[in-house]
């Protein structure tokens, strides 16, 4: 099929060119599910919340759901934190998935440390990482080591510190030794027990502990399964932290991003205002050896009464496209592949309803992940391996338009921030056969690809919020 169609257009082309018109556009069915990474910097992260996932709010359910994450093109699923929820001080029905009972344990709620082995080898036979979520800075009240070794952690006047005021949980002292190796071995349990592949840590910025600790710890966990790579994400905008850049970590937060674009843009057309927010993004150099993780929502909306919906409002599919398509690593978040819009705290169990199904946004998440996977321009990476991001000026304050290019494959993004239709000229886009995977006016359908040719001269329409994407064949 795919020979034919090659063909044809190849057929189309020579007959347009003989007889000196412009080739008709063409339209056919698009298929983008089960879609593979071209490599590791083309791969799309799944934070995943046990407890909201599935109503049994197990491991085990959990798994019987991973081909339906592989059907999406997942690569990475993030578990947050698998261990025992402390009940001292514990905060709503649960407590707080960040003060933590004992490293080494399956949370009961969740089930086994065999489940957690069944799971992981499962996502590995559909070709899915599986990274866990690890808490370095503080452990829950009634965590192992406040009884058994209470050297590692922080006093004043003969109490155990709470860092920053946190009730619930006690701060370490990154000062004692053993405890810096006892953190260590206890992250290495989960690649040598489970054949974990990665790991985000939470709350890298921490000021109570030293850089000097993460050049020690991650040589040690990266070594720790010599036959594979051992992924390293730090939760925090390094900009806060700039002694890290250089001790290790193969992702951050894109978390500045993130704030200003939530903050100075939400749900307005301030398309200028973005694109200034966007360029600080990519023209950072401070990440020419590092890769970034961008996002829209994670867990910690959710503790704040909001979401992604509450930061971007009707910006949402535009933002979407956004975190797809401009740089790098993006980020899933529990239910939002559907467009699930509840808000959802971690301190207590909120079921996602899979049956609420927003289908433009569910339709534009399945394609651009296709997207990211396929093109190699929309890979991540460090500098030298991504694409180039090239903003285009188009004259209408509402617009934010861009390409981005690697070698000879090129990806054309326009998004209309704007309430009304906007009709526009891209003088500066290279003439050519081009390819459009996303139309916001036909996702709600199913997926579809627009063969047809663009110029300097091509009168463009957006819809209101509208958006389209387009790769140059």
């Amino acid at each position: 099929m795919r020979i034919k169609l090659c063909l044809s257009l190849s057929l189309i082309l020579m007959l347009s060119v003989a007889c000196n018109t412009t080739p008709p556009d063409t339209t056919e069915p698009l298929s983008v599910s089960n879609t593979t990474a071209l490599n590791v910097n083309h791969r799309v992260i799944y934070e995943l919340n046990l407890y909201n996932f599935t109503k049994e709010g197990t491991l085990a359910a959990a798994q019987v759901r991973l081909k339906e994450l592989r059907t999406l093109g997942i690569d990475i699923v993030w578990l947050m934190p698998i261990q025992p929820r402390s009940k001292q001080g514990k905060i709503g029905s649960l407590g707080s998935p960040y003060a933590l009972q004992d490293y080494t344990k399956v949370n009961p709620d969740h089930g086994t440390l065999s489940d957690l082995i069944n799971f992981v080898n499962e996502a590995h036979n559909l070709g899915i990482e599986v990274w866990l979520d690890w808490v370095p800075n503080h452990t829950g009240l009634d965590h192992v080591w406040v009884t058994e070794h209470p050297e590692y952690y922080q006093t004043k006047d003969g109490k155990i510190v709470h860092p920053n005021d946190y009730g619930d949980v006690y701060q370490l002292n990154y000062s004692n030794s053993a405890m810096q190796q006892a953190m260590i071995d206890a992250v290495k349990y989960w690649v040598k027990e489970a054949s974990v592949d990665g790991f985000r840590f939470d709350y890298i910025s921490s000021p109570a502990i030293p850089a000097s600790f993460w050049k020690r710890a991650i040589p040690e966990i990266k070594n720790a399964a010599p036959d594979k790579r051992i992924w390293m994400l730090a939760e925090g905008d390094l900009i806060d932290r700039k002694d890290l850049y250089d001790v290790g970590f193969d992702y951050d937060y894109a978390w500045n991003f993130h704030d200003s674009a939530a903050k100075q843009v939400g749900a307005t057309d301030k398309a200028k205002t973005l694109r200034s927010i966007c360029q600080t993004l990519v023209s950072n150099s401070r990440y020419d050896n590092m890769d970034r993780m961008v996002y829209l929502t994670n867990h910690d909306d959710g503790n704040d009464g909001k979401n992604y919906f509450s930061d971007f409002g009707v910006n949402v599919p535009l933002m979407t496209v956004l975190e797809f398509t401009l740089y790098g690593m993006p980020l899933l978040y529990n239910g939002q592949e559907i467009g699930y819009r509840p808000v959802q705290d971690y301190f207590n169990r909120s079921v996602i309803n899979w049956n609420s199904i927003n289908r433009q946004l569910k339709n534009t998440i399945a394609t651009l992940v296709a997207l990211r996977h396929l093109q190699p321009a929309l890979g991540g990476g460090i500098k030298s391996e991504r694409g180039v991001v090239t903003f285009l000026d188009t004259g209408q304050p509402s617009l934010l338009c861009y390409t981005k290019t690697k070698g000879d494959n090129t990806v054309l993004v326009a998004l209309n921030f704007a309430t009304e239709p906007v009709t526009f000229t891209l003088s500066s886009i290279e003439q050519g056969r081009y390819s459009k995977w996303l139309d916001s006016e036909t996702v709600h359908n199913d997926a579809t690809l627009t063969h047809t040719t663009l110029s300097p001269a091509t009168t463009f329409t957006l819809e209101s919020k509208g958006y389209s994407v387009w790769v140059k064949e």
